[in-house]
């Protein structure tokens, strides 16, 4: 959605093959935004001609502005740095809060790597979990344990 499909200036009876086509793609895509959109979604882009302007609009209602979205990531990169494990809180509990914030920041463009995530697991987790963190740091190569295997292990 780069730059999107610009209306020829000339009538469409004088289009040739490729503006035709290109004007069929635009309709096509089109339909199918609206069709998958809700209610007000759809009242959002309904006076829309072309899909980029109409993804532009649903874009920008969603994920917002650059200076909105930049916003966003530091709260997550926050939260990120912050999340620690309650004593009362179960692994289960834990592990869903921090994914949704690796999750999240995917969705915004930002990859937490995965060797960053096993760390954060690591330091985050609660006083009961010491032994198990000790055993796996002398056991494995932190650095090269997959998330689903720390995950298994605890």
């Amino acid at each position: 959605m780069e730059i999107g499909w610009t209306k020829p200036k000339e009538v469409p009876a004088d289009w040739d093959d490729a503006k035709i086509k290109v004007a069929n793609f635009n309709s096509k895509a089109l339909n199918a935004l609206f069709s998958v959109v809700m209610n007000e979604e759809f009242k959002k882009i309904s006076f829309t001609k072309t899909v980029k302007e109409a993804w532009t609009i649903l874009q920008t209602t969603y994920e917002g502005t650059k200076a909105v979205k930049d916003s966003k990531l530091q709260r997550l990169t926050t939260s990120f740095e912050e999340i620690k494990m309650e004593e009362d809180e179960s692994f289960d509990e834990f592990y869903a809060k921090l994914k949704d914030i690796v999750n999240s920041a995917f969705n915004f463009g930002e990859t937490i790597p995965e060797s960053k995530i096993v760390r954060k697991v690591l330091k985050s987790l609660s006083e009961r979990f010491h032994a198990k963190i000790t055993a796996i740091e002398e056991s494995k190569d932190i650095d090269q344990i997959p998330l689903i295997e720390l995950v298994g292990n605890l």
